[in-house]
Order: C-alpha cells, then structure tokens, then sequence
C-alpha cells in the first residue's frame, strides 16, 4: 500500500474530516433547538380546555408563590442558554428574582407595581456591576428576553394559555386539535401534560403559539414546564417549574433592595 506523506494526508482527508465534524455539531444545535413531535393522545378538547381552567381557577386562590424557573428563550433567531432563577412573587404584581446558575449569576431585579415609578431596579451582577431603574419595556431590559419582567409569573402564563383555550372554544373553524400525554414526573412533581396544536396555514397567528405544551402539578395546578414552538417547529421558549411553594407569607421586605439579604 502506498504511503502518503503526511501533508498530503492532511491535505486529502482533512476537510472532509471538518465537513463530518461540521454536520454533528449543526444537527445537535438542531436537536437541542427543535423537539419532535412526540406521540400524544388525541383528546376531546372540552375535556383538555376545562383542565385550562382549572388551572386558571387554582390561581385565584394563590397569594403569593416561590419557585426556581428553568428559562430558555429564542430572542431574534437564536436560542439563548438556559437561566436557572429563584423567583418570589406576591399578588397584584411584586416580583424579585435572582439568577443563580451559570448565565448571569447573582444577577438581581425587584418589581413592585406602583413603586420606583413603575421601573425596575436590577443590578447585572457582573463587572461593572451598578445598580440602574429601568422602564420594564426598554431595550436594556429587554435584552436576551422575550418578555417583560412584569410577565415572569404564573399569573400570566396561565392567562395566555386560558386567553388560547377560549379562543379555540369560540372559533371551532380554526380546528385546533388537542392531545394528552398523561401523567409523569416534571421538575419533581407529578404532573399531567397537555398540548394544543393549530393546523398549518395561518389560523395560529390569531393564538399565542402554533404549537404549545404544558405541564401542571397534580396538586396544585400550578405549571411545572411550558413550552411552545412556532410553525416551523422551532422551539421559541421552555420554562420550567421546580420546587415551588404557595402561599408561604411573602412580605414587603421580600420585594425591598434594602434588604440585607440582597445585594442591590
């Protein structure tokens, strides 16, 4: 067998070794940014629209909550890494919440509606690290976010996916189609799984999503995993749902920068 010197192996095999490399790697981006549709079972939509509720009524009776939120977002094409935040929330709208994982550790924002004229007060935990007052709707708050801080609980998610379900109810000609995926383990808790699907051709511009799944506690009725795709499968936001607690008696120092555990 002929021998080849070495340069003109790397020259032969080289690329062709990068080209393989290159394939892998894309379709694991692809993998981690689209999930297939997995099997569900068809279910009666009145059936899977009253469980909607349900969860919608469970929130009524919910004063205040903690949790630690698993967050990824996809912000103009490109899907951000996970967040891991501890998030307090009190009814009408107070909100503190502290990144703790890797991406944008010890990060900190307080929002209280009414109070610091309606801005947030955050510090980005890293250098430079000032603390600023911010309208929740500006491009510095905004950046790497799909939505406001004033939409990070459970209020309006649950309002979203109520908004959809009764959408569904009074336009059946939309022929959106339900599915259930029984019950299992998320996040810790047991939970049952939901999906909603809208057909192709437009009809889901009118709803929040094209494609969207939702896991709740058993228990509590509370979400343990949202998630939702657009038309092309592609997985615009996932946000989980662990160890969270109810009604545990949140008080205004839990939503106060002057507070010493914090680091405003």
């Amino acid at each position: 067998m002929q021998k080849l010197h070495p340069m003109k192996w790397l020259t032969r095999h080289v690329p062709s070794l990068l080209a393989a490399v290159t394939v892998v790697v894309g379709a694991a981006h692809v993998a981690r940014a689209q999930e297939p549709a997995a099997a569900g079972v068809e279910a009666d939509a009145a059936k899977i629209r009253q469980l909607v509720f349900d969860m919608e009524k469970a929130f009524e009776q919910v004063h205040d909550y903690t949790t630690t939120m698993y967050k990824q977002e996809r912000v103009k094409g490109r899907l951000m890494p996970r967040e891991e935040i501890e998030v307090k929330f009190r009814k009408p709208l107070a909100l503190y919440l502290k990144w703790t994982g890797e991406v944008n550790q010890t990060r900190e924002v307080i929002y209280v509606k009414g109070w610091n004229d309606d801005k947030i007060r955050a510090h980005k935990g890293s250098f430079p690290d000032m603390t600023v007052n911010l309208r929740p709707d500006s491009s510095m708050a905004m950046q790497g976010n799909r939505h406001q801080i004033t939409e990070a609980h459970f209020g309006h998610a649950i309002g979203l996916i109520a908004r959809d379900a009764r959408l569904s109810e009074s336009r059946p000609q939309d022929g959106v189609r339900y599915l259930d995926h029984g019950e299992k383990v998320v996040h810790g808790a047991r939970s049952r799984c939901i999906e909603a699907r809208t057909p192709a051709g437009g009809v889901f511009t009118v709803y929040y999503a094209a494609r969207a799944k939702v896991c709740f506690d058993l228990k509590t009725k509370m979400p343990t995993r949202i998630q939702v795709w657009d038309a092309d499968g592609d997985l615009l936001e996932d946000y989980g749902f662990q160890g969270t607690k109810l009604n545990v008696g949140l008080a205004d120092a839990d939503f106060d920068p002057a507070n010493e555990a914090y680091n405003f």
